[in-house]
Parts: structure tokens; sequence; C-alpha cells
């Protein structure tokens, strides 16, 4: 099923469901799906509106990234889903004989690292969405800069769930070298989505005066 053909009601009802899946990582997804859907809006509410003719070009462009991301996360709200059921059909395979063991060992690795790589690329979005959304920020229309400023709490709130869902996983892989590159990233993204959050909610408090 894909979960974002789902209504709003519908999603909530799944998520509370007796069920691991969808978990923490869809709903992260799902949530920097509307943080892009909040820069969209304010870009659509910025281009042609007199008084920011100047910055149109800058809007169409970041409305563009927005949708283009939009789409994207809708995808991986899906694959998170694939992502952990991955994992647990790995650990239910047979362990009888040292055959099947090492099979089984090895098909848990390749999970585990599927399973790391969605939020990771999840955290990664959520960068590339917030720093877009300094311009929408900087040039947006001022009349619905709040939405800018709610997007970005929701971006940054998205890093961290990204980032519980990519250490929850690391927990069992072997890949030492493999988990420490993974960390050393997640470490610079921590970095730019904090800069571009600081940063987007000064221009904002700048420009209310």
């Amino acid at each position: 099923m894909d979960l974002c053909t789902l209504s709003v009601k519908d999603f909530l009802k799944r998520v509370a469901e007796r069920s691991p899946t969808p978990g923490g990582g869809a709903v992260g997804c799902v949530v920097a799906s509307l943080a892009a859907s909040l820069g969209a809006m304010v870009a659509n509410l910025t281009i042609g509106k007199r008084g920011y003719e100047d910055v149109s070009d800058q809007m169409e462009s970041a409305l563009e990234v927005c949708e283009n991301e939009m789409t994207y996360l809708c995808d991986l709200v899906n694959k998170d889903v694939q992502a952990f059921d991955q994992v647990m059909s790995a650990y239910k395979l047979p362990k009888n004989t040292d055959d099947e063991k090492a099979v089984r060992k090895v098909k848990i690795q390749q999970a585990l690292k599927t399973a790391i790589e969605v939020p990771f690329d999840l955290a990664r979005r959520a960068k590339n969405i917030i720093i877009n959304l300094e311009r929408v920020a900087k040039w947006g229309n001022l009349n619905a800069i709040s939405d800018v400023e709610s997007a970005a709490h929701l971006l940054l709130a998205v890093y961290y769930v990204a980032k519980a869902n990519v250490m929850i996983n690391m927990k069992s892989l072997k890949d030492e070298k493999y988990s420490e590159w993974i960390k050393e990233e997640m470490d610079h993204i921590d970095k730019q989505i904090r800069g571009a959050h600081e940063r987007i909610l000064d221009v904002i408090a700048k420009r209310n005066g």
C-alpha cells in the first residue's frame, strides 16, 4: 500500500495500530514533506505579489526545490516501511545449520544497512529543505513568514527523528568503517541544519522588527 495515498485520518489510524510500521521514520518523512509544503506555500504567496517583483526568480527556484522534495519524501515514506520489513524478514530466516546461520548473518547486515540508509537519506532531505528555506525566510511574503519559521522548527525535529532511527539500527551493525562514516556524515548534517535553523530565526526576527 502507498501510504501517501491515505487521508490524514487514515494515516494516523495506521500509525496508531498494533504494528511497528509505519513508525517514527515514516512519520518523520511525512513531517519533512509538510515542512516543504509550507515553504512552497510561502513561495506561492510571494510570486506575483506587489512589492515582491524583484524576488520572483528566487521564489520560483525555492518553490521548485520544495515541490521536488515533497514528491521524493512521499516515496521515502514507503521505503522506510519496506526497510523495516526487510530487517524483520532477515531475522526470521532459518538458522538450523552453519550455512543457514551464515546466510542469515549476511542478510541481517544487508537489511540493517538499508534500514540505516533510509533515515540517513531523510536527514539529508531535511538539510536540503531547510537550507532552501533560508531564501524564503529572507525574501518571502512577510505576511506568511511565521509559516517558514514553523517549517524550520519541524525540520530540526525531523533531523532528530532521522538520527534516532539511524542510531538504533547502528547498534547491531558489524561494519565499523561504514558506521564511522555514517556518524561523521550525521554530525556534518547536524551542524548544517542547526546553522540554517538559527539563521532563519535571526532573519525572521529582523524582518519582523
